[in-house]
């Protein structure tokens, strides 16, 4: 847990929900759940932020050429390297 919040202090790393819109990142680390994998949502693919919505609104990004909905608490852990 240590390692994850040094990496994330430094400016090379943001979790998902922490991009703004037209931020893009290479994904890093995301959670055991099937449906990111589904989404396109894996290691080493490249995201862009195509908006956010208010407060705890879905992030939308484009993942290969797709426009990707992700919930708020779920983007949050899914750590992007910028």
């Amino acid at each position: 847990m240590a390692v994850m919040h040094e990496m994330l202090s430094n400016n090379a790393f943001a979790t998902m929900n922490r991009l703004e819109k037209g931020e893009e990142g290479v994904v890093y680390a995301v959670p055991d759940v099937r449906l990111l994998a589904s989404l396109g949502i894996r290691s080493g693919k490249r995201v862009r932020v195509l908006a956010k919505s208010f407060a705890s609104g879905p992030v939308i990004v484009d993942i290969e050429r797709r426009s990707v909905v992700v919930d708020r608490s779920l983007a949050a852990q899914i750590t992007i390297r910028k």
